[in-house]
């Protein structure tokens, strides 16, 4: 383990990297990450059980700490606008990382999601956007299409299809949350910490279940994304052969789709970061419970 850990000499303030930095150093202790006995990093009323300096012990405690403080989203307003010093660039960069899909599959490191179980729920994402847009084109759909007389531009399809964009963003969007049933919330670790802080043996207990829980549903996700991706795969496979001559309109369509959801998100991290922004200026504890329902 480093054992030169630099803290943030402002302890009235959230220091992002420093957070971030806690939340890795945690998750690679309790995971055995180095290979070394979980028991040595077990935290204590009054310290944390690990071979190294005084100086070392204090630094780490204090990140112990800081990673079991409250996470500068879930702050109240009050604790927000006096702890939460990140400005408004660096705020909306942190929710792109964490709610655009690309950025968050790619760009940021969570504990709790493996790369490697990011990129397949990305894949299933993708998915299932094809999927269900394929599902939406039905024979009346296709007759319509069919018996179009005006001359086709690449655009046409646009107007006949926002129902279906609406249709696929909307079952989309309620599978995604299906989908993440099968993840564990980091927050119940930070609940097993502090609830089992001064028990070290049940503390040891309750993480090393919740990481038996963890691999788990990794292994259920891994199995479900697989039988899924067969399942609409096959359909998708069967709809272009049964369907050639819409096969162009459905690659366009579900592009479009894609392409509307990301920058949706986009723009939802954006309206979130100028609401709570906008309240932070004005003072305003509702204009911030507004910026929460959109996080």
């Amino acid at each position: 383990m480093n054992k030169n850990i630099y803290l943030s000499n402002n302890n009235n303030s959230i220091d992002n990297n420093n957070y971030k930095y806690s939340k890795k150093l945690i998750f690679d202790e309790l995971t055995c990450k180095n290979n070394e006995p979980t028991n040595k990093y077990l935290i204590s009323s009054k310290k944390l059980i690990i071979n190294l300096n005084n100086d070392s012990k204090k630094a780490i405690y204090k990140k112990v700490i800081e990673y079991l403080s409250t996470e500068p989203e879930d702050m109240d307003f009050d604790d927000s606008i006096k702890k939460d010093k990140r400005n408004f660039v660096e705020f909306f960069k942190d929710k792109l990382k964490t709610k655009q899909i690309i950025l968050n599959t790619f760009f940021l490191v969570e504990p709790m999601k493996p790369r490697t179980i990011k990129i397949i729920l990305f894949i299933v994402d993708i998915d299932l956007y094809l999927f269900i847009n394929a599902l939406f084109i039905n024979e009346e759909y296709i007759s319509l299409v069919f018996n179009i007389k005006e001359e086709e531009t690449f655009f046409s399809f646009f107007p006949r299809s926002i129902d279906r964009f609406l249709y696929t963003t909307l079952v989309g969007v309620i599978l995604s949350y299906i989908i993440d049933c099968f993840f564990i919330e980091e927050k119940k670790i930070k609940r097993i910490f502090r609830r089992e802080k001064d028990s070290e043996i049940i503390l040891k207990y309750e993480i090393s279940e919740v990481i038996k829980e963890i691999k788990k549903r990794y292994f259920y996700f891994n199995i479900f994304s697989f039988i899924l991706l067969f399942v609409t795969l096959y359909y998708i496979f069967c709809f272009n052969n049964v369907y050639p001559h819409i096969k162009n309109e459905w690659i366009k369509s579900s592009i479009i789709i894609i392409i509307i959801m990301q920058i949706l998100s986009i723009l939802i991290c954006f309206l979130e970061s100028v609401i709570r922004f906008i309240s932070f200026k004005c003072k305003s504890e509702r204009i911030y419970k507004i910026s929460l329902l959109l996080s």
